[in-house]
């Protein structure tokens, strides 16, 4: 019956609204009809209750720039959970008309072309972060305007918008940006150190943050600025991903979901007590229907009015299958190249069954993406303590890494994000530092470098934070969610001090997305094309080759792990490419086209070396090519 439930909220037109809310249990609800978002003039109108549950009123004239909010049983004042816009600090819900809200060229503005399986490379960043240090050269730093703006620099070099678009990558993951609570919007307190969050403490789940626009008191204002920075984006050839949180609320008794009606939308422990899988307090029972209609509604909102590209579920093994299912069904339907991927894992314990969650496995049934915590671990050890990974020597995770190399954690690669780190926990720069605490900053540095070149030469789609690609800091603070600004907020003088390194990362993104064996998807192609070379059980040494086999050429990849220089015999190299090759060395030639200085270019004859030489942890790579008296074997 709930799917017969439509058009909760409001429905404006320049001579009537309608307002239609559900609160079965209710028996009075009226709605509060205020000219402004603080004033207490206001008029009241009774809502009729239908069968359904659902409480609803028409009101006539044009209310368009009015504020309103419910009354229960004259008791509780609450927002309206299906507003779309909102007085500052979400105090009181707004009616828009949303056709104002749109910017020049937005019904008709240009969406980035279809970016195929596997050739992502998701950035993730937060919008206050991005460009509110002054380093940025940005007017409107840490708004949605301030990642709009072009031609901004640091000392010469690009910073916010220009930077995104120089660096390479495909999609911007945007984290939260949908209305939160925990941060006061008014202009005036957009500078207090204190005043920031990452937003993951939703209110109102279809209203734009007001923190983020230049005129947060304007509820028409934010909706335009998302969607003018949204529209700048893509026309930058880039994709949007919105971050969302549908598994908990910041509120639990006194938000507006219980008030409206009581020990529904959430889940209750056997005593009544809340569950706690979110570890923010609540869980949202998003297996009940109408919590599984709202959610639906939500991301069919953000999807049609914002174009929305993509969405990252947080805490996504809170919501049940059958929910994730309805989700990705309509999503693909729609837009067939959809982005869709989540955090396969809760907080804590839910009473929601094991069964139901949508936890590992849940990539496979749905053909989504998953985080890949496993490769994470084992490229650069723990999230926040002193343990190694594999690029910092430690050969327990040689094997892991291998596995990851391949995309082999899960059954198709374009269902594995494989990152070193997110905003969760310690950032990498802050992690090798904590895990080599008296080297000095070029092993620092040296170590960043090689984990990442790890993270963009395997399959899988990428992603990285913000700031990964110059060495970014958070002062050794590994959740930073409520921390001042002063240490979030992205120094874009890092980028000049460590321009060297932020050329390296922007070559690893133009060789991966250049060479497409980086790329695939048919994990039985990946097993026919990829071969490791045996390097002994001792050896912290991953050697491997791509085949490309119309060509008779292939792709050499060595990541060495050891602390030392270590070597390749040719005799070895040669046995291995037996298995591909009919010929001798003299019919090879072997071209270096990445190391530790990023792109190069240096040919060789394969006859003319005895051995190879990489230089401790680090990545090199080559092109093999076999002249015409050669053939491939397979």
């Amino acid at each position: 019956m709930y799917k017969d439930i439509d058009d909760l909220g409001i429905t404006y037109t320049p001579t009537e609204t309608k307002f239609r809310v559900w609160a079965p249990g209710r028996k009075n609800i009226e709605v509060l009809l205020y000219e402004d978002w603080e004033g207490e003039k206001k008029e009241v109108f009774k809502m009729d209750k239908m069968q359904d549950g659902v409480h609803q009123c028409t009101i006539k004239g044009d209310l368009n720039g009015k504020y309103y909010t419910y009354l229960v049983e004259t008791l509780y004042e609450v927002t309206d959970p299906y507003s779309v816009a909102s007085s500052l600090d979400s105090k009181r819900s707004a009616i828009v008309d949303l056709e104002q809200t749109n910017p020049d060229g937005w019904a008709v503005h240009k969406i980035p072309p279809r970016i195929w399986k596997c050739e992502e490379i998701i950035y993730e960043l937060h919008v206050k972060d991005f460009t509110y240090h002054p380093s940025s050269g940005v007017k409107d730093g840490g708004k949605y305007l301030g990642l709009c703006e072009e031609g901004t620099s640091y000392n010469g070099l690009s910073t916010g918008l220009d930077h995104l678009k120089e660096l390479g990558i495909t999609c911007v993951h945007l984290m939260p940006v949908y209305d939160f609570l925990t941060v006061e919007e008014d202009k005036k307190c957009f500078h207090c150190n204190y005043n920031y969050n990452w937003g993951y403490d939703p209110v109102l789940y279809n209203v734009p943050e007001g923190s983020y626009a230049t005129v947060p008191e304007d509820p028409k204002n934010r909706i335009f600025e998302l969607k003018t920075l949204i529209m700048k984006l893509h026309e930058a050839g880039i994709k949007v991903i919105m971050d969302v949180v549908y598994n908990h609320t910041y509120l639990t008794e006194d938000s507006n979901f219980n008030i409206l009606c009581p020990n529904y939308y959430y889940r209750l422990n056997e005593d009544g007590s809340f569950s706690n899988g979110s570890g923010c307090g609540n869980e949202l029972a998003t297996e009940k229907p109408m919590v599984r209609k709202f959610i639906l509604d939500s991301i069919k909102f953000w999807l049609k009015e914002y174009k929305i590209d993509g969405f990252r579920f947080d805490l996504m093994a809170l919501i049940d299958k059958d929910t994730m299912r309805e989700i990705v069904a309509y999503l693909k339907s729609i837009k067939r190249d959809i982005i869709i991927y989540g955090e396969p894992w809760a907080a804590g314990a839910t009473v929601l069954p094991h069964d139901k969650m949508s936890a590992r496995g849940i990539q496979d049934d749905l053909d989504i993406a998953v985080f890949n915590d496993d490769y994470r671990d084992a490229v650069r050890g723990d999230r926040d303590g002193y343990a190694r990974g594999f690029s910092q020597g430690n050969m327990k995770h040689k094997i892991d890494v291998e596995t990851g190399i391949i995309g082999g954690f899960y059954d198709f690669p374009h269902r594995t994000i494989n990152y070193v780190n997110s905003h969760d926990n310690l950032i990498l720069y802050d992690k090798m530092k904590k895990t080599f605490q008296f080297s000095p900053e070029e092993e620092i540095i040296m170590y960043n470098k090689f984990a990442l070149s790890i993270l963009f030469t395997s399959q899988g789609i990428p992603f990285i934070h913000a700031g990964n690609e110059f060495l970014r800091t958070k002062y050794m603070n590994d959740n930073s969610y409520c921390s001042s600004i002063s240490v979030n907020q992205i120094d874009w003088s890092l980028k000049d001090r460590n321009v060297d390194f932020y050329n390296y990362v922007k070559d690893l993104i133009e060789i991966r997305k250049t060479h497409k064996e980086f790329t695939m998807v048919n994990p039985a192609e990946i097993r026919r094309k990829i071969k490791f070379l045996d390097m002994g059980l001792q050896s912290n040494l991953i050697v491997y080759t791509i085949n490309r086999k119309i060509t008779c050429e292939s792709l050499l990849v060595i990541h060495n792990g050891n602390d030392s220089e270590s070597t390749i015999q040719i005799s070895n190299l040669m046995s291995h490419l037996k298995y591909w090759y009919n010929i001798e060395p003299e019919g090879i030639t072997l071209t270096e086209i990445f190391n530790n200085d990023g792109i190069v270019q240096h040919r060789q004859d394969l006859a003319d070396l005895s051995e190879i030489y990489i230089e401790r942890f680090s990545t090199y790579i080559y092109e093999i090519t076999v002249d015409g008296d050669g053939y491939c074997i397979i």
